[in-house]
Protein backbone atom coordinates (compact mmCIF):
# COMPACT_ATOMS: atom_id res chain seq x y z
CA UNK A 1 0.00 0.00 0.00
CA UNK A 2 2.94 2.45 0.46
CA UNK A 3 3.86 2.15 -3.17
CA UNK A 4 -0.16 3.18 -3.89
CA UNK A 5 0.39 6.03 -1.95
CA UNK A 6 3.29 7.54 -3.51
CA UNK A 7 1.82 7.03 -7.31
CA UNK A 8 0.69 10.97 -6.83
CA UNK A 9 4.86 11.05 -7.41
CA UNK A 10 4.74 9.39 -10.78
CA UNK A 11 1.17 11.38 -11.68
CA UNK A 12 3.60 14.63 -11.34
CA UNK A 13 6.82 13.11 -13.34
CA UNK A 14 4.78 11.21 -16.34
CA UNK A 15 2.45 14.31 -16.27
CA UNK A 16 -0.59 11.73 -16.92
CA UNK A 17 -3.76 10.83 -15.52
CA UNK A 18 -3.68 7.56 -13.59
CA UNK A 19 -6.41 5.82 -11.81
CA UNK A 20 -6.05 2.97 -9.36
CA UNK A 21 -8.62 0.13 -9.50
CA UNK A 22 -9.23 -2.59 -7.23
CA UNK A 23 -10.01 -6.09 -8.08
CA UNK A 24 -13.22 -5.40 -9.07
CA UNK A 25 -12.58 -2.03 -11.25
CA UNK A 26 -13.68 0.13 -8.47
CA UNK A 27 -12.13 3.38 -8.39
CA UNK A 28 -10.11 3.85 -5.56
CA UNK A 29 -8.17 6.74 -6.41
CA UNK A 30 -7.72 9.21 -9.47
CA UNK A 31 -4.97 11.17 -10.27
CA UNK A 32 -5.44 14.28 -12.59
CA UNK A 33 -4.34 18.09 -12.91
CA UNK A 34 -4.95 20.79 -15.30
CA UNK A 35 -2.48 19.63 -17.66
CA UNK A 36 -3.95 16.37 -18.21
CA UNK A 37 -7.41 15.64 -20.09
CA UNK A 38 -9.50 12.81 -19.54
CA UNK A 39 -12.53 12.36 -21.96
CA UNK A 40 -14.73 9.55 -21.34
CA UNK A 41 -14.60 7.14 -18.27
CA UNK A 42 -16.65 3.81 -19.60
CA UNK A 43 -13.37 1.88 -17.64
CA UNK A 44 -14.63 -1.65 -17.54
CA UNK A 45 -15.11 -1.99 -21.59
CA UNK A 46 -11.22 -0.46 -21.73
CA UNK A 47 -10.19 -2.73 -19.56
CA UNK A 48 -11.58 -5.96 -20.07
CA UNK A 49 -9.49 -7.63 -23.34
CA UNK A 50 -6.42 -6.80 -21.16
CA UNK A 51 -7.42 -8.08 -17.78
CA UNK A 52 -8.62 -10.89 -19.67
CA UNK A 53 -4.83 -11.51 -21.10
CA UNK A 54 -3.83 -11.96 -17.07
CA UNK A 55 -0.45 -10.21 -18.50
CA UNK A 56 1.31 -7.72 -15.91
CA UNK A 57 1.04 -5.03 -18.41
CA UNK A 58 -0.75 -3.93 -21.51
CA UNK A 59 -0.79 -1.38 -23.97
CA UNK A 60 -4.44 -0.42 -24.68
CA UNK A 61 -5.87 1.54 -27.96
CA UNK A 62 -9.00 3.75 -27.42
CA UNK A 63 -11.68 4.11 -29.86
CA UNK A 64 -10.02 7.42 -30.88
CA UNK A 65 -6.43 6.33 -31.05
CA UNK A 66 -5.74 7.19 -27.80
CA UNK A 67 -3.71 5.13 -25.53
CA UNK A 68 -3.06 3.93 -21.99
CA UNK A 69 -0.97 1.79 -20.07
CA UNK A 70 -2.38 -0.85 -17.83
CA UNK A 71 0.03 -1.83 -14.86
CA UNK A 72 -1.43 -4.56 -12.54
CA UNK A 73 0.09 -4.69 -8.85
CA UNK A 74 -1.07 -7.28 -6.51
CA UNK A 75 -4.37 -6.88 -6.83
CA UNK A 76 -4.74 -3.68 -8.16
CA UNK A 77 -5.07 -2.17 -11.81
CA UNK A 78 -3.44 1.21 -12.08
CA UNK A 79 -4.38 3.26 -15.50
CA UNK A 80 -2.30 5.70 -17.46
CA UNK A 81 -3.17 7.43 -19.87
CA UNK A 82 -5.04 8.72 -22.33
CA UNK A 83 -1.81 9.73 -24.13
CA UNK A 84 -1.16 9.40 -27.95
CA UNK A 85 2.25 7.58 -30.28
CA UNK A 86 1.25 9.06 -33.22
CA UNK A 87 0.66 12.78 -34.76
CA UNK A 88 -2.90 13.82 -35.70
CA UNK A 89 -4.22 14.20 -38.94
CA UNK A 90 -6.85 16.38 -39.29
CA UNK A 91 -8.02 15.04 -42.84
CA UNK A 92 -7.98 11.26 -41.67
CA UNK A 93 -9.66 12.06 -38.20
CA UNK A 94 -12.66 13.51 -40.15
CA UNK A 95 -12.95 11.04 -42.52
CA UNK A 96 -13.82 8.62 -39.39
CA UNK A 97 -15.58 11.07 -37.40
CA UNK A 98 -18.10 11.61 -40.76
CA UNK A 99 -18.23 7.65 -40.85
CA UNK A 100 -19.39 7.46 -37.17
CA UNK A 101 -21.67 10.47 -37.50
CA UNK A 102 -20.33 13.00 -35.50
CA UNK A 103 -22.19 16.30 -35.17
CA UNK A 104 -19.26 19.44 -36.47
CA UNK A 105 -19.53 20.84 -33.11
CA UNK A 106 -18.51 17.53 -31.08
CA UNK A 107 -15.85 16.54 -33.62
CA UNK A 108 -13.63 19.91 -33.11
CA UNK A 109 -14.10 19.08 -28.90
CA UNK A 110 -12.64 15.43 -29.81
CA UNK A 111 -9.82 16.55 -32.45
CA UNK A 112 -8.91 19.16 -29.32
CA UNK A 113 -8.82 16.82 -26.76
CA UNK A 114 -6.36 14.73 -29.00
CA UNK A 115 -4.02 17.43 -30.08
CA UNK A 116 -3.49 18.14 -26.30
CA UNK A 117 -2.90 14.65 -25.26
CA UNK A 118 0.92 14.11 -24.39
CA UNK A 119 3.04 12.49 -27.34
CA UNK A 120 5.08 9.06 -26.75
CA UNK A 121 6.98 7.41 -29.38
CA UNK A 122 6.94 3.51 -28.74
CA UNK A 123 10.44 3.87 -27.64
CA UNK A 124 9.69 6.13 -24.86
CA UNK A 125 6.97 4.13 -24.19
CA UNK A 126 8.90 1.62 -23.50
CA UNK A 127 11.58 3.74 -21.04
CA UNK A 128 7.73 4.85 -18.91
CA UNK A 129 7.06 0.85 -18.56
CA UNK A 130 10.88 0.54 -16.94
CA UNK A 131 10.43 3.23 -14.83
CA UNK A 132 6.33 1.88 -13.86
CA UNK A 133 7.96 -1.55 -12.97
CA UNK A 134 10.68 0.19 -11.46
CA UNK A 135 8.46 1.92 -9.44
CA UNK A 136 6.45 -1.00 -8.04
CA UNK A 137 8.82 -3.62 -8.18
CA UNK A 138 12.35 -2.42 -7.60
CA UNK A 139 13.28 -3.93 -10.35
CA UNK A 140 15.06 -2.72 -13.85
CA UNK A 141 13.62 -4.55 -16.40
CA UNK A 142 12.54 -4.54 -20.25
CA UNK A 143 9.36 -6.31 -19.10
CA UNK A 144 9.02 -6.76 -23.38
CA UNK A 145 12.50 -8.97 -23.75
CA UNK A 146 11.00 -12.27 -22.08
CA UNK A 147 8.87 -12.18 -24.79
CA UNK A 148 11.20 -11.21 -27.63
CA UNK A 149 13.58 -14.89 -27.53
CA UNK A 150 10.18 -17.23 -26.62
CA UNK A 151 8.69 -15.89 -30.06
CA UNK A 152 11.54 -15.65 -31.91
CA UNK A 153 12.10 -19.62 -31.38
CA UNK A 154 8.65 -19.68 -31.76
CA UNK A 155 8.45 -17.66 -35.80
CA UNK A 156 11.76 -19.33 -36.03
CA UNK A 157 9.66 -22.81 -36.51
CA UNK A 158 6.63 -21.53 -38.35
CA UNK A 159 9.09 -20.02 -40.72
CA UNK A 160 10.86 -23.53 -41.46
CA UNK A 161 7.69 -25.15 -42.55
CA UNK A 162 6.37 -22.15 -44.43
CA UNK A 163 9.64 -21.11 -46.06
CA UNK A 164 8.52 -22.76 -49.85
CA UNK A 165 5.65 -20.56 -49.69
CA UNK A 166 6.91 -16.40 -49.13
CA UNK A 167 8.76 -15.62 -52.11
CA UNK A 168 7.09 -12.36 -52.79
CA UNK A 169 8.80 -9.18 -52.45
CA UNK A 170 7.77 -5.94 -51.33
CA UNK A 171 9.56 -2.47 -50.97
CA UNK A 172 8.89 0.50 -48.40
CA UNK A 173 10.91 3.43 -47.79
CA UNK A 174 11.89 5.57 -44.54
CA UNK A 175 12.70 9.25 -43.93
CA UNK A 176 16.68 10.37 -43.02
CA UNK A 177 15.84 9.72 -38.56
CA UNK A 178 14.48 6.32 -39.03
CA UNK A 179 16.79 5.31 -41.63
CA UNK A 180 19.81 6.48 -38.76
CA UNK A 181 17.85 4.29 -36.31
CA UNK A 182 17.55 1.41 -38.38
CA UNK A 183 21.11 1.34 -39.78
CA UNK A 184 21.88 1.23 -35.46
CA UNK A 185 19.81 -1.82 -35.48
CA UNK A 186 21.51 -3.11 -38.22
CA UNK A 187 24.50 -2.91 -37.18
CA UNK A 188 23.63 -5.48 -34.28
CA UNK A 189 22.53 -8.05 -36.64
CA UNK A 190 25.93 -7.67 -38.36
CA UNK A 191 27.52 -8.10 -35.51
CA UNK A 192 25.26 -11.36 -34.67
CA UNK A 193 25.25 -11.01 -31.40
CA UNK A 194 22.05 -11.67 -29.24
CA UNK A 195 23.48 -10.38 -25.86
CA UNK A 196 24.73 -7.04 -27.73
CA UNK A 197 21.06 -6.84 -29.36
CA UNK A 198 19.74 -7.26 -26.05
CA UNK A 199 21.45 -4.55 -24.41
CA UNK A 200 20.52 -2.12 -27.51
CA UNK A 201 16.85 -3.21 -27.37
CA UNK A 202 16.97 -2.13 -23.45
CA UNK A 203 19.13 0.89 -23.71
CA UNK A 204 18.29 2.43 -27.48
CA UNK A 205 16.17 5.26 -27.26
CA UNK A 206 15.49 6.32 -30.69
CA UNK A 207 12.72 9.04 -30.30
CA UNK A 208 10.65 7.32 -33.69
CA UNK A 209 7.04 8.62 -34.29
CA UNK A 210 6.08 7.34 -37.46
CA UNK A 211 3.97 9.72 -38.89
CA UNK A 212 2.67 7.89 -41.94
CA UNK A 213 -1.26 7.71 -41.25
CA UNK A 214 -3.76 9.44 -38.25
CA UNK A 215 -4.10 5.75 -36.99
CA UNK A 216 -1.26 4.71 -34.17
CA UNK A 217 -1.34 0.99 -35.10
CA UNK A 218 -1.40 1.41 -38.57
CA UNK A 219 1.78 3.92 -38.68
CA UNK A 220 3.12 0.75 -36.02
CA UNK A 221 2.59 -1.93 -38.25
CA UNK A 222 3.81 0.13 -41.64
CA UNK A 223 6.93 0.94 -39.58
CA UNK A 224 7.86 -2.83 -38.87
CA UNK A 225 7.32 -3.64 -42.46
CA UNK A 226 10.01 -1.21 -43.33
CA UNK A 227 12.00 -2.85 -40.66
CA UNK A 228 11.29 -6.30 -41.50
CA UNK A 229 12.36 -5.33 -45.17
CA UNK A 230 15.48 -4.16 -44.23
CA UNK A 231 16.33 -6.97 -42.11
CA UNK A 232 15.69 -9.66 -44.37
CA UNK A 233 17.99 -7.50 -47.29
CA UNK A 234 20.89 -7.35 -44.88
CA UNK A 235 20.60 -11.24 -43.55
CA UNK A 236 20.94 -11.50 -47.29
CA UNK A 237 23.64 -9.42 -47.75
CA UNK A 238 25.40 -11.30 -44.85
CA UNK A 239 25.06 -14.97 -46.32
CA UNK A 240 21.46 -15.67 -45.07
CA UNK A 241 19.29 -18.30 -47.17
CA UNK A 242 17.16 -16.00 -49.82
CA UNK A 243 14.41 -18.00 -49.62
CA UNK A 244 14.51 -18.05 -45.74
CA UNK A 245 14.99 -14.65 -45.84
CA UNK A 246 12.05 -13.40 -48.02
CA UNK A 247 9.66 -16.20 -45.93
CA UNK A 248 10.65 -15.04 -42.64
CA UNK A 249 9.71 -11.52 -43.78
CA UNK A 250 6.56 -12.20 -44.88
CA UNK A 251 5.98 -14.24 -42.09
CA UNK A 252 6.53 -11.58 -39.96
CA UNK A 253 4.18 -8.86 -42.18
CA UNK A 254 1.42 -11.13 -41.70
CA UNK A 255 2.12 -11.51 -37.60
CA UNK A 256 1.98 -7.83 -37.63
CA UNK A 257 -1.18 -7.10 -39.42
CA UNK A 258 -3.15 -9.81 -37.40
CA UNK A 259 -2.04 -7.58 -34.18
CA UNK A 260 -4.62 -5.98 -33.02
CA UNK A 261 -2.54 -4.15 -29.84
CA UNK A 262 0.46 -1.36 -29.65
CA UNK A 263 2.71 -4.15 -27.71
CA UNK A 264 1.72 -7.09 -29.71
CA UNK A 265 3.05 -5.29 -32.60
CA UNK A 266 6.05 -4.51 -30.76
CA UNK A 267 6.72 -7.77 -29.73
CA UNK A 268 6.99 -9.24 -33.34
CA UNK A 269 9.45 -6.55 -34.37
CA UNK A 270 11.44 -7.32 -31.67
CA UNK A 271 11.42 -10.87 -32.40
CA UNK A 272 11.75 -10.35 -35.37
CA UNK A 273 15.27 -8.56 -34.80
CA UNK A 274 16.43 -11.12 -33.08
CA UNK A 275 15.52 -13.82 -35.60
CA UNK A 276 17.78 -12.43 -37.79
CA UNK A 277 20.81 -11.97 -35.50
CA UNK A 278 20.79 -15.38 -34.49
CA UNK A 279 20.31 -16.18 -38.38
CA UNK A 280 23.53 -13.76 -39.46
CA UNK A 281 25.02 -15.36 -36.50
CA UNK A 282 24.58 -18.96 -37.52
CA UNK A 283 25.76 -18.07 -40.91
CA UNK A 284 28.91 -15.95 -39.72
CA UNK A 285 29.95 -19.28 -37.72
CA UNK A 286 30.72 -20.49 -40.61
CA UNK A 287 33.48 -17.90 -41.81
CA UNK A 288 32.62 -18.54 -45.39
CA UNK A 289 34.32 -15.67 -48.32
CA UNK A 290 32.26 -13.84 -50.08
CA UNK A 291 32.53 -15.90 -53.34
CA UNK A 292 31.57 -19.05 -51.70
CA UNK A 293 28.44 -17.04 -50.04
CA UNK A 294 27.43 -15.84 -53.69
CA UNK A 295 27.84 -19.06 -54.72
CA UNK A 296 25.65 -21.16 -51.92
CA UNK A 297 23.38 -18.21 -52.34
CA UNK A 298 22.99 -19.16 -56.19
CA UNK A 299 22.58 -22.93 -55.64
CA UNK A 300 19.65 -22.30 -52.99
CA UNK A 301 17.53 -19.81 -55.59
CA UNK A 302 18.31 -22.09 -58.57
CA UNK A 303 18.13 -25.52 -56.47
CA UNK A 304 14.41 -26.29 -58.42
CA UNK A 305 16.14 -26.92 -61.26
CA UNK A 306 19.69 -29.51 -62.47
CA UNK A 307 22.62 -27.67 -61.32
CA UNK A 308 26.24 -28.38 -62.54
CA UNK A 309 29.64 -27.86 -61.49
CA UNK A 310 30.14 -26.25 -64.72
CA UNK A 311 27.18 -23.72 -64.60
CA UNK A 312 28.29 -22.72 -61.39
CA UNK A 313 32.18 -22.08 -62.54
CA UNK A 314 30.93 -19.82 -65.94
CA UNK A 315 28.48 -17.74 -63.51
CA UNK A 316 31.14 -17.01 -61.18
CA UNK A 317 33.97 -16.56 -63.65
CA UNK A 318 36.27 -19.47 -61.89
CA UNK A 319 37.88 -22.57 -63.25
CA UNK A 320 35.66 -26.20 -62.21
CA UNK A 321 38.95 -27.18 -60.35
CA UNK A 322 39.16 -23.78 -58.23
CA UNK A 323 35.43 -24.04 -57.55
CA UNK A 324 35.82 -27.55 -56.18
CA UNK A 325 38.79 -26.82 -54.00
CA UNK A 326 37.32 -23.73 -52.41
CA UNK A 327 34.20 -25.95 -51.98
CA UNK A 328 36.46 -28.33 -50.24
CA UNK A 329 38.38 -25.86 -48.03
CA UNK A 330 35.78 -23.59 -46.78
CA UNK A 331 32.52 -26.27 -46.42
CA UNK A 332 34.50 -29.51 -46.52
CA UNK A 333 32.34 -31.00 -49.22
CA UNK A 334 32.37 -31.35 -52.84
CA UNK A 335 30.04 -29.18 -54.95
CA UNK A 336 27.83 -31.80 -56.20
CA UNK A 337 27.30 -33.14 -52.73
CA UNK A 338 26.39 -29.41 -51.20
CA UNK A 339 23.86 -29.54 -54.00
CA UNK A 340 22.35 -32.76 -53.44
CA UNK A 341 22.78 -32.47 -49.20
CA UNK A 342 20.58 -28.66 -50.36
CA UNK A 343 17.94 -30.60 -52.67
CA UNK A 344 17.03 -33.58 -49.39
CA UNK A 345 16.82 -30.73 -47.00
CA UNK A 346 14.71 -28.99 -49.20
CA UNK A 347 12.84 -32.39 -49.97
CA UNK A 348 12.30 -33.14 -46.18
CA UNK A 349 10.79 -30.08 -45.38
CA UNK A 350 8.05 -30.60 -48.59
CA UNK A 351 7.68 -34.21 -47.39
CA UNK A 352 6.62 -33.01 -43.84
CA UNK A 353 3.81 -30.58 -45.64
CA UNK A 354 2.31 -33.75 -47.52
CA UNK A 355 3.55 -33.35 -50.98
CA UNK A 356 4.10 -36.59 -52.83
CA UNK A 357 7.49 -38.16 -54.11
CA UNK A 358 6.88 -37.43 -57.87
CA UNK A 359 5.84 -33.59 -57.11
CA UNK A 360 9.03 -33.87 -54.78
CA UNK A 361 11.54 -34.93 -57.38
CA UNK A 362 9.81 -33.17 -60.30
CA UNK A 363 10.31 -29.90 -57.93
CA UNK A 364 13.84 -30.47 -57.27
CA UNK A 365 14.98 -31.23 -60.49
CA UNK A 366 16.02 -35.32 -60.48
CA UNK A 367 15.67 -37.19 -63.34
CA UNK A 368 12.72 -39.15 -61.96
CA UNK A 369 10.88 -40.33 -58.70
CA UNK A 370 13.13 -43.52 -58.96
CA UNK A 371 16.37 -41.89 -58.93
CA UNK A 372 15.09 -39.16 -55.94
CA UNK A 373 14.28 -41.90 -54.08
CA UNK A 374 17.68 -43.53 -54.40
CA UNK A 375 19.28 -40.83 -53.62
CA UNK A 376 17.04 -39.43 -50.82
CA UNK A 377 17.66 -43.27 -48.83
CA UNK A 378 21.27 -43.22 -49.36
CA UNK A 379 21.30 -39.94 -47.61
CA UNK A 380 18.58 -40.23 -45.03
CA UNK A 381 18.54 -43.54 -44.67
CA UNK A 382 14.84 -44.43 -45.52
CA UNK A 383 13.01 -43.97 -48.79
CA UNK A 384 10.59 -40.70 -48.90
CA UNK A 385 7.76 -42.41 -48.10
CA UNK A 386 8.60 -43.97 -44.88
CA UNK A 387 10.46 -40.46 -43.81
CA UNK A 388 6.84 -38.78 -44.75
CA UNK A 389 4.94 -41.59 -42.32
CA UNK A 390 7.56 -41.14 -39.73
CA UNK A 391 7.32 -37.35 -39.99
CA UNK A 392 4.08 -37.36 -39.65
CA UNK A 393 3.55 -39.48 -36.73
CA UNK A 394 6.19 -37.01 -34.94
CA UNK A 395 3.54 -34.09 -35.68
Amino acid sequence: MKRLKMIKSLHICLRLPIIVFDENLEIIEEYRSNRTTVLFSDYENILHDALESHELFNFISGELNDMFLLYNFENFHILFGPFKCNYINKTFFNKDMKKLKVSPRDQELLYTYLEELPLFSTSELRDILIMVHYFFSGEIKDLMTDKVHFDAKKYSTEITDQRIEYLISQNFDSNMYLYLYEHKILDYVRAGDVNKLRDMVFKLSNGVVPAVTGDSLRSEKNYSIVVFEKLSQTGIELGMDIITAYSSRDLFIKKTELSTTLDEILQVRDAAIVYYTNEVNEVSSKHLSPLITSIVQYINTNMYRPLKVKELAHQFNISESKLRSLFKAELGSTVQDFITDRKISEAKLMLKSNVTTNEVAYTLGFADASHFSRVFKKLVGQTPKQYQQTATLLD
